[in-house]
């Protein structure tokens, strides 16, 4: 009988252990392609033709990924080439052809300005909504990664004597 309550008793804590180490939600990672030939399009840039998608929309939370699908190399650079705040919120240096660049978590929501070093009419946003956050689980669980404290005596069936 011992070894049924001790069985049950391990498989508690073994549930316990996987709620706690379990991740309610993960967060968005957005795509952006840099256009094959946007070096190319000389102040020509459209919706697609340079950074594609040139604007996006991402949650608190969130990252950017871009990938350079150019033959040359490409920056994405945050801010604009006439203000004071180039590269504050994310730089990725130079992206070579093929390669690719993640920001970091964008922790405030707004509208994040963004271009390329090399060619500077290749520009874009990213609006970061604060709104449902992808970190959230859509279960309404909590993305603190808290854990409720169960009673294992209570649980398994054990009384003060052990039995």
């Amino acid at each position: 009988m011992k070894s049924k309550q001790i069985g049950a008793l391990f498989g508690v804590l073994a549930l316990v252990a996987i709620i706690a180490v379990a991740q309610p939600a993960y967060a968005a990672n957005v795509p952006v392609t840099i256009s094959s030939g946007a070096a190319n399009t000389k102040g020509e840039c459209s919706d697609t033709n340079c950074f594609n998608p040139q604007d996006v929309n991402v949650n608190v939370g969130d990252t950017v990924t871009w990938t350079n699908s150019d033959t040359v190399g490409h920056t994405a650079t945050s801010g604009k080439v006439t203000d004071n705040q180039t590269g504050t919120v994310f730089d990725s240096s130079l992206i070579p052809a093929g390669k690719s660049y993640t920001s970091p978590a964008f922790k405030t929501a707004g509208t994040y300005n963004y271009f390329c070093q090399v060619h500077p009419w290749m520009t874009g946003e990213v609006i970061v909504s604060a709104g449902s956050s992808s970190s959230q689980s859509s279960s309404g669980g909590n993305a603190t990664g808290s854990v409720k404290t169960i009673n294992l005596n209570e649980t398994v069936g054990i009384n003060s004597t052990g039995k």
